[in-house]
């Protein structure tokens, strides 16, 4: 059965591609959840990291996420300028829109990149503008139903900014299904708001971690979404980099000798090459609302 043809129009017509022709999915159905607005996918719990035993779970955990976007050429082809990339940048500008519009938490959008991401690692569509508009109101609807506690309709989705068509909820729904199989059901995605508390007491001499540090963390997290060159680098080197970067805004620090003395269990020199990717992109804009 092919997807209703998402036009504004009261009629029935098919769209003449199928959900499987563009992404590539077989014809065979798969017992799924009914991916409505009473779907509670489950709730994203904060991550209290009070031992290294729990980061090293996490570390872990964080391989195993993003092990088909560093394996495949993904990186590759969105540094071509192809597709992946056109669809990726509109779809973190629409993220923005909605997020400013419903106030959805930082880690709701993070979480709707992710999926984006790792869905278009290995999955190569054509290039049809329904779509496209339809994945990115997907990977959002699921990132809600996971962190936010009220998800608004699709429809009220949609309508935030202008878009070429009005997808119904069928529609949004399959969508949902194809990234959630294409994903393996795998929704509770490590991220480098996982690690903030860990790593700033491990910068902050053991100090409390204030108000203040976590909003600037949360912008800087934020604002390395929409540069790809930051797709290089892990969940938690990105944490331990963002933590440096805020630490050295406060007082006198000397990021090289910190980072060097300091105990943690990531690549150091990957972090250091992504604090200097944030030194260099301007990160910290308020492109992305962070604050509930």
């Amino acid at each position: 059965m092919g997807f209703l043809c998402p036009y504004v129009s009261t009629s029935s017509l098919l769209c003449e591609e199928s959900s499987e022709s563009i992404f590539g999915f077989s014809d065979a159905e798969e017992e799924a959840p009914e991916l409505g607005m009473d779907l509670n996918l489950s709730s994203f719990a904060d991550l209290s990291l009070e031992s290294n035993e729990l980061v090293g779970s996490l570390l872990e955990q964080e391989k195993e996420q993003l092990a088909g976007i560093e394996a495949g050429d993904y990186l590759e082809r969105l540094n071509d300028g192809g597709i992946e990339f056109s669809w990726r940048t509109a779809a973190i500008e629409w993220f923005g829109e909605v997020q400013a519009h419903y106030n959805f938490g930082p880690l709701c959008v993070y979480l709707a990149v992710n999926y984006l991401d790792r869905f278009l690692s290995s999955n190569v569509p054509d290039d049809k503008e329904w779509a496209k508009q339809a994945l990115s109101v997907a990977c959002l609807s699921i990132a809600a139903k996971m962190e936010e506690t009220a998800v608004p309709p699709y429809v009220h989705l949609i309508q935030v900014s202008n878009v070429k068509h009005i997808l119904d909820a069928e529609t949004i729904e399959r969508m949902e299904v194809f990234v959630l199989r294409a994903l393996n059901w795998r929704m509770k995605a490590v991220t480098p708001f996982s690690y903030i508390s860990y790593f700033a007491e491990k910068f902050n001499e053991g100090k409390p971690v204030t108000d203040e540090c976590i909003s600037r963390c949360t912008e800087l997290i934020l604002g390395t979404l929409k540069a790809t060159k930051f797709l290089q680098f892990k969940p938690s080197e990105i944490a331990a980099a963002v933590v440096l970067y805020t630490v050295a805004e406060t007082k006198v620090f000397d990021f090289n000798s910190a980072l060097l003395t300091s105990e943690i269990p990531v690549d150091k020199e990957k972090v250091r090459r992504c604090h200097e990717a944030i030194k260099r992109g301007g990160i910290g804009g308020n492109e992305f609302k962070h604050q509930r």
